[in-house]
């Protein structure tokens, strides 16, 4: 089958128009979906490394229950060793996450942002793809904050240390990922 000239400009055509008849993309929504795809990525990857942990019996025995924790975390963190700030808390997500907690902090009274930070651990380093520390206790998360950030699937959990957003696994208490500096200093 041949084309003609004027036979492929007319498929061209139609494929710009078609191209310029899609609705422009709305950056936070796609900020969100890349966040959240790159949350579900993770998701898979630990459920494929969880598999491999041998599985608990019904027990009330704190030991067995942390020496699991151990393992799995142990696991998560060995097969992640590239992991580095921003794997998961991508770019395009950053600065909408910074405007939620800024927009929150105003929102608060000036005793609310103290009393908040008063609760965060303070002086304690944590670093992507190590054990959160349990030696610093896990700070409640600002409820009315929690709502406003993307919801995150089950086992991740936001946490705060220091002025630093942390990505938290909880079934293997392993920091995910970091983003520094995203809270800002009570006045």
């Amino acid at each position: 089958m041949r084309l003609t000239m004027s036979a492929v400009m007319v498929g061209l055509a139609l494929s710009v128009t078609a191209a310029a008849q899609q609705p422009p993309v709305n950056p936070v929504g796609a900020a969100h979906k890349a966040f959240l795809d790159r949350l579900q990525e993770y998701v898979q990857y630990r459920n494929k490394v969880d598999t491999g942990i041998p599985a608990l019996k019904e027990t009330n025995d704190p030991a067995k229950i942390a020496e699991r924790e151990r393992a799995l975390g142990d696991a998560l963190i060995k097969g992640r060793p590239d992991a580095k700030l921003g794997d998961y808390f991508v770019r395009p997500i950053q600065p909408i996450l910074i405007k939620m907690i800024h927009d929150d902090f105003a929102k608060r009274s000036r005793l609310d942002r103290k009393a908040l930070i008063v609760e965060l651990p303070k002086g304690v380093k944590v670093v992507v793809n190590a054990r959160y520390p349990t030696t610093i206790p896990l700070a409640t998360f600002p409820p009315n904050l929690l709502e406003e950030l993307p919801q995150l699937p089950k086992g991740l959990e936001y946490r705060i240390v220091g002025r630093d957003l942390i990505l938290l696994d909880v079934s293997g208490n392993v920091v995910v990922d970091i983003m520094p500096n995203v809270f800002p200093i009570p006045t």
